[in-house]
């Protein structure tokens, strides 16, 4: 990045923390914006979230994705850090980002929310730093000892005897005033030619442009830091600082409590982190044994937020679809749990139990946190079973019709890759032929279910294709409205409780 110096402007730097403090424990509430994870390409790089320009992105913009894993009033780790990623396309609605560092490909669930924090958002007003470029021209021989004076600002050019007496106290602050904020340093040495002499440049600095723009990511993640230890801190809850920030009742342009720390609020918050570095230190020694000190280095959240480094795409990636998936289409084998035929029938038994079922599912609400995990579905289903007359069995072939919901408890119905468990209701209406072969009778029969439950849990690939297992329940109601002979053995309201174990091969789109 190159040789630099912050000028110790008094006034700048008091400007510069006040509005750096209020940035982190004020304003970042508005960075804050809450994503959804709407779909993700195959190879995990390339996200589409619900965010767009309508939400203050811009196209070009860096951000780090954060996820809550547990309850603000927890002592726990709360907030974890779980991608880096730079913005590529921004519609008014959506946007499509590179996730070019991944912390933990686990966390990225499609459908799931997280907070993005953005450049653009969380250094929104702030200005660039101005920026002033100096060039040291040495001899060869006092490069170092020039150079080192130009960083210090020449302060030490009329001390040279500074070494030969001790500094007891200092009896102001030293400051100084400049144009800029920073400077660049260019050094140069003189080379002698016969009687000519000429500059060559022995040490350039970045472009200002370059480095501003250095600077600006480098201020965005520290921001980003600042805020999650914060809030990950066991002491910290939202109540408390936001009573912090209460106004003065006598002077409402002051707060109730100042920024000011007490002796006793400093020790308590060593206390604090002192007992969390022997806890990790502990763990460390237990998991690792010997080897505890390789990974023990700086605080873990810093090791993951690193310095953004430029983004250099090797292989092409896949386009991700637009929108998360509303529809899937089901094809369903079944196997009946329970077998109602006698055993009193020597002449005839059924072994054929099975059923075949073909349904859609459809999620009629997307991008809602609550009502997208709602889905409504219908089928139909040809399903051979069997039931006892009596001392004889009968075959019962049935046709019917569904229409029933599902609700997915933990993630969304469209998620990828995921085991998604769902809970469904469903009513059943259609009809029946029942015929007994050693009665040597036959009659039909109008079916009702309601309702019946159903328990399950699908795995969707990410080229849309899947499986899905489940188990059912529910009492078929047979009203007979036409039979074979008068005065028929077979009864005229049975009512057969069937329960099943499907196998489903689906497809969502």
């Amino acid at each position: 990045m190159g040789y630099f110096f912050f000028t110790e402007n008094k006034f700048f730097t008091k400007i510069s923390l006040v509005f750096l403090s209020l940035c982190v424990f004020a304003d970042i509430s508005l960075a804050l914006t809450e994503a959804r994870l709407l779909n993700q390409s195959r190879s995990g790089q390339t996200a589409l979230f619900n965010l767009g320009s309508q939400d203050g992105l811009r196209q070009g913009d860096y951000a780090i994705l954060v996820k809550q894993i547990k309850d603000l009033d927890s002592r726990e780790l709360r907030l974890v850090p779980v991608a880096r990623a730079k913005n590529i396309k921004v519609n008014s609605d959506q946007s499509i980002w590179v996730l070019f560092k991944i912390f933990d490909p686990e966390l990225l669930v499609r459908g799931e929310k997280y907070n993005l924090l953005s450049e653009s958002l969380m250094l929104k007003g702030r200005n660039n730093p101005t920026l002033g470029r100096l060039s040291i021209v040495n001899p060869k021989t006092k490069v170092k000892e020039n150079t080192q004076m130009a960083l210090s600002s020449d302060r030490d050019r009329l001390s040279k005897l500074k070494n030969n007496y001790d500094k007891i106290a200092d009896t102001r602050v030293v400051s100084e005033k400049s144009d800029s904020d920073a400077d660049l340093i260019d050094v140069e040495v003189w080379n002698v030619n016969k009687d000519s002499r000429h500059r060559s440049s022995l040490f350039k600095s970045a472009h200002k442009e370059e480095w501003s723009r250095q600077y600006r990511l480098s201020t965005f993640e520290k921001m980003v830091i600042s805020y999650i230890e914060r809030v990950n801190d066991p002491d910290f809850n939202y109540d408390d600082f936001y009573k912090k920030q209460e106004k003065s009742k006598f002077a409402f342009e002051f707060s109730e409590n100042t920024n000011y720390t007490s002796e006793f609020n400093q020790f308590v918050r060593k206390e604090s982190q002192r007992k969390s570095a022997d806890a990790k230190i502990y763990r460390s020694l237990l998991e690792k044994g010997e080897s505890w000190s390789e990974d023990f280095s700086d605080e873990e959240l810093r090791s993951l937020l690193g310095q953004v480094s430029i983004l250099q795409e090797r292989d092409r990636r896949d386009w991700i679809r637009v929108e998360p998936t509303r529809y899937m289409l089901a094809l369903e084998w079944g196997i009946p749990l329970a077998d109602s035929q006698t055993e009193s029938d020597k002449n005839y038994r059924r072994d054929d139990l099975k059923s075949v079922a073909a349904d859609i599912e459809v999620v009629p609400i997307l991008g809602h946190k609550t009502l997208e995990r709602f889905s409504l579905n219908g089928g139909f289903r040809s399903n051979s079973s069997a039931l006892s007359v009596g001392n004889s069995n009968a075959n019962v072939d049935e046709y019917s019709f569904t229409l029933g919901g599902n609700w997915y408890p933990h993630h969304a119905p469209y998620a990828f890759e995921r085991p998604v468990v769902f809970l469904g209701a469903f009513i059943r209406s259609g009809w029946a032929t029942v015929n007994s072969p050693s009665l040597n009778q036959k009659a039909n029969y109008t079916v009702l279910s309601m309702p019946g439950f159903r328990l399950g849990c699908k795995y969707l690939m990410k080229n849309n294709f899947g499986v899905r297992l489940s188990l059912s329940l529910e009492t078929l109601k047979m009203d007979q409205y036409e039979s074979s002979q008068l005065n028929s053995s077979l009864p005229s309201s049975p009512n057969l409780v069937d329960s099943k174990f499907g196998m489903s091969f689906v497809y969502a789109f």
